[in-house]
């Protein structure tokens, strides 16, 4: 048994720094549809969004993101790859018409998924994808 198996690893929870946690927190509910699960403090210093649940009402493991208010100007790096069961092209397009930053449209790529970037407010990419 290796040291990950041991200690049960799973569930990796991002944490996006943000200038304002409830402002990104409903543009996540309003773009992508999470559940704001909790906001804490005044004025707002973290929140966690939820997507998905297990079991037989669920579609899938579930989606966890949180906001952190950042003490300092912004930098994202990286990107948030987050699984889209069916739809995708679908979602895209609320996306659009919401107004969220298109960083590249939907793509089929040779890795066998079909995948789009947008950028949050705070400018932190959310790769969405699905399988072909």
């Amino acid at each position: 048994m290796n040291l990950a198996q041991r200690h049960e690893l799973h569930g990796v929870q991002p944490v996006l720094p943000v200038a304002d946690v409830r402002a990104a927190a409903e543009w996540f509910r309003d773009v992508l549809g999470l559940e704001i699960e909790f906001v804490v403090g005044e004025p707002a210093a973290h929140a966690r969004l939820k997507a998905g649940r297990l079991g037989p009402e669920g579609w899938g493991a579930p989606v966890y993101i949180h906001l952190a208010r950042a003490e300092v100007a912004v930098s994202p790096c990286g990107e948030t790859r987050i699984h889209v069961g069916q739809g995708l092209d679908e979602l895209f397009a609320h996306c659009r018409r919401l107004g969220a930053t298109v960083v590249s449209p939907p793509a089929n790529q040779p890795w066998g998924l079909r995948e789009f970037v947008i950028a949050t407010p705070d400018g932190h990419a959310l790769r969405l994808c699905a399988e072909t």
